[in-house]
C-alpha cells in the first residue's frame, strides 16, 4: 500500500467515525415533544402549543386557544409558529427564537424543561420575560 492510499484510508475512517459520533450525539438529545399550555394573558386566554422535532431542533405551533372557562375561543394565533429553530445546547436547554402571539417580532429565547413545566425566557434589547408553560400531554 502506498503512502497516498494509506492517507486516504485513514482520512476516510476518521470521517466515518466523526459522522458516527455526531449522529449519536444528535440521537441523545431529547426534544420535549408534546402539548403545552401557556400562562393566561390579560383576558384569561391560554394557548395550547404543540412542540415537535424539526430536524435536530425544537419547533412549536399554536393548536388552539381557550377562554377563562376552558372553552375554545377564536384566535388569530391558532396555526402560528411560535418557537423557531430552537437548537439544543450542552446544558440541555434549547436556544432559538420565540414569537409571542401578540408580538410582531422575534425574540431570542431559551427553553428548559423541568418535569411537567417548560420555562421559556424571551429577551429583546431592553429586557427579558420569563414564561412557564405546563405540559398537557
Amino acid at each position: 500500500m502506498t503512502l497516498k492510499a494509506f492517507r486516504f484510508w485513514v482520512a476516510l475512517i476518521c470521517t466515518c467515525l466523526g459522522a458516527s459520533v455526531e449522529a449519536q450525539q444528535g440521537e441523545q438529545i431529547e426534544v420535549p415533544r408534546g402539548l403545552w399550555e401557556t400562562e393566561p394573558d390579560a383576558l384569561g386566554v391560554v394557548l395550547h402549543v404543540r412542540t415537535r422535532r424539526c430536524g435536530r431542533a425544537l419547533c412549536g405551533r399554536v393548536e388552539r386557544a381557550k377562554n377563562r372557562r376552558g372553552y375554545d375561543t377564536p384566535s388569530n394565533a391558532v396555526g402560528d409558529k411560535v418557537l423557531w429553530e430552537m437548537r439544543p445546547q450542552p446544558d440541555g436547554s434549547f436556544y432559538g427564537e420565540y414569537r409571542g402571539p401578540l408580538a410582531n417580532r422575534y425574540l431570542k429565547s431559551r427553553v428548559q424543561v423541568f418535569g411537567r413545566e417548560m420555562v421559556l425566557q424571551a429577551c429583546d434589547d431592553e429586557s427579558c420575560r420569563k414564561l412557564v408553560w405546563t405540559r398537557i400531554r
